[in-house]
Formats: C-alpha cells, structure tokens, sequence
C-alpha cells in the first residue's frame, strides 16, 4: 500500500495499461429456486421457492485479469420424503434442472462440476416400501454442503461431472406472468393450489421480485449454447451445488522493490542515483506541472516524450511479471518499447492531471 502511495502516478498507469474491468450479464432458469455467486461473491438469490419457473437476469463485475469460479446452488423443492404435492391424492418426484448463459461466453454444460447435497428417497428406503401412497417410509440422504464451497480456493477435484440432459428431458416448467408489476402465479408444493403473486409458496407472505427476475426461462435460454444440467438422477437428486472455474488472462504483475532501469539503449541515458520526492499529498497543481530532483533532469508533464522519459532510470520501480526482472525497452524481455513507453506516458499525464 506505502509503494502505491508513494508512487501512485506509476500505480495508476500500471492500471491503465495493463487491465481494465467488465461488467458481466447472464441469465439463470433453475428448476425450483438458486443462488449464485461469482469469484466468492454472492450476487444473485431466486426469491421464489417454487413456482412459477422463471429465470432471473444478473449481472456483475468482473476485474479483466483474475480467474474466473461460478458457484451456483440449485434446489429443486421436496420434502422431507422427497416427493411434492404431498397433501393431494397423487404426491410426485419433481425433476430438477439448471441452465444459464452468460455475456463472456460462459454457459452450463457437462464441463461444469456438481456435488449432491441431498438425493432421495434413497434406494433402502424404496426397497423398505417407500411410495406414493407411503410416504412415512421414505429417506432422504443429506451429504452436508461443503464449506466455502463457492470460493475460487475450493477444491472440487473429487465433484462429479454434471450430467446434460434436453429441455424434453428437463423441460421448461410453468412460464411466469408479470402481470401489475407482479409475478404470477406462485402455487404451493404441497396442494398445487395458486397462492397469489409475490408470494412465498410454502407460508404465503409477499416478497420482493423484479421484472427482471420474473422472465420466461424459454425467451431468454433457448438455443443460446447453453444445456441443461443436473446430477446423474434427474428427479432424486434434490439440492445440487455447481461449479465452473475458468483461468485468468494475464499475467499476475507485481511491484518490484529493486531499482528499476527505464533505458532506450544499453547505456544508461539517465542519472544513476535516486532522486527525491516530495510527499504527493502535499504538492499543489503548480508543483506538479514540473518536477525535478537535486541530481536528476526536469520533465514537463506537457512537453514529455517517450525520449526523455526514458532518461527517468530512477524514477518508478520495477514492473514485471514474477517481481525479479527489471523493465526495459528490449522487447526480448517480453515488454515491447511500446508497451513500456505507453506506461511511463501514462504515468507523467496522470501525474499532471492529480
């Protein structure tokens, strides 16, 4: 932090030239409700339990440079014996389902990794009479949810493939309505009776949905690359957790505390003592115009060049990728001159303009 303070017109530069952030937009449809989380962040929450089946636009930023970790838990509702509609003459297993799509090309398939948290009835317990019509017998499994399982640093080497199915296979669901800026039409789990709009499906109080999280999953995910995805049992897997990590696109660069040497040709150009500055906070727009040092050149922000700041072999640290190797304008040490030059120029413009 006291190197980025000190120099902070270098900082800055590095910034400019090196790496620039993006906002990221997507679309989710899960098959009942999720949450999503981008890079360990929590960004989005389904804030429907069940239904109608709607898909949520999101959208959130992104730094250009880091790897990428999407983490999204997807819960298809279920009681405790793993069936729906349990208060009617014909209770069911529901099938799970999660699809999504995003503006940098990410979208769900089998090269995304999934975990079951709960799965059910379990095989014991159909063997020991477990049905529709006997519901007291049936189990469900709960394997616990991994901690910080959404987080860049998780290790889900030991996570099954996720399995692809069709929108035949998963289907699309029960389209919403946004009808007098509502969602409609929220049913219950347990009886299928139509519970109103903005409601919660199992106790009935209103809640909060956006337009923009109350879109037909059809619309907005259909023939966008994107496949449906669950675990290896599409309607006794009930809570599922995925992942998807995709690596950085640059190179980590890091300020070196060795003494830097900005030449444009083997020989130094410039002074080889280190000059010395004031404290930025304490300069005036009038200070900063010009700047010199007792032992080296004055640069005017206004007049510099890529020639004479290169004499400058003292001013900034150095930048490079593994913070061993100094900066020069020979392009073999993988820094074009202009590269090198675009930062020093960025450096003294920045410098004028704070």
């Amino acid at each position: 932090m006291k190197i980025c303070e000190f120099f902070k017109f270098i900082c800055l530069a590095n910034f400019i030239t090196f790496g620039f952030g993006e906002t990221i937009t997507g679309h989710i449809y899960c098959d009942n409700q999720f949450e999503f989380f981008f890079n360990g962040q929590l960004i989005a929450s389904d804030p429907l339990l069940f239904t109608p089946h709607q898909a949520v636009a999101v959208s959130f930023e992104y730094d250009g440079v880091s790897s990428k970790t999407y983490a999204i838990l997807c819960q298809d509702w279920a009681s405790d014996s793993g069936y729906e509609y349990t208060n009617t003459e014909s209770p069911q297993l529901g099938d799970g389902a999660l699809i999504a799509k995003f503006s940098d090309g990410t979208v769900t398939s089998s090269t995304w990794k999934s975990y079951t948290v709960t799965f059910g009835p379990t095989d014991a317990s159909n063997l020991a009479g477990c049905s529709k019509t006997s519901l007291d017998t049936c189990v469900v499994q709960d394997n616990g949810t991994p901690q910080n399982w959404y987080s860049a640093d998780f290790d889900d080497s030991s996570w099954s493939v996720s399995t692809e199915y069709t929108s035949s296979e998963a289907g699309w669901g029960r389209a919403p309505n946004w009808s007098g800026g509502q969602c409609c039409t929220v049913t219950s789990p347990y009886t299928r009776n139509d519970v109103g709009c903005n409601k919660d499906a199992v106790s009935g109080t209103d809640v909060i949905v956006a337009e923009d999280e109350c879109l037909d999953p059809k619309n907005v995910l259909q023939n966008v690359g994107a496949e449906f995805i669950w675990g290896a049992d599409l309607k006794r897997d009930n809570k599922m957790l995925f992942r998807f990590m995709e690596a950085g696109s640059s190179q980590d660069f890091t300020i070196s505390p060795t003494s830097p040497n900005y030449t444009s040709s083997p020989t130094s150009l410039g002074p080889t003592s280190s000059p010395t500055f004031p404290d930025p906070a304490s300069l005036s727009p009038t200070d900063l115009s010009s700047f010199a040092s007792s032992d080296g050149p004055t640069i005017s922000p206004t007049t510099a060049s890529p020639t004479n700041l290169y004499t400058l072999n003292t001013v900034s640290p150095t930048l490079s990728p593994n913070a061993s190797t100094a900066v020069t304008n020979d392009s073999t040490n993988g820094f074009p001159n202009s590269l090198t030059a675009l930062t020093i120029l960025s450096s003294a413009f920045i410098l004028f303009v704070i």
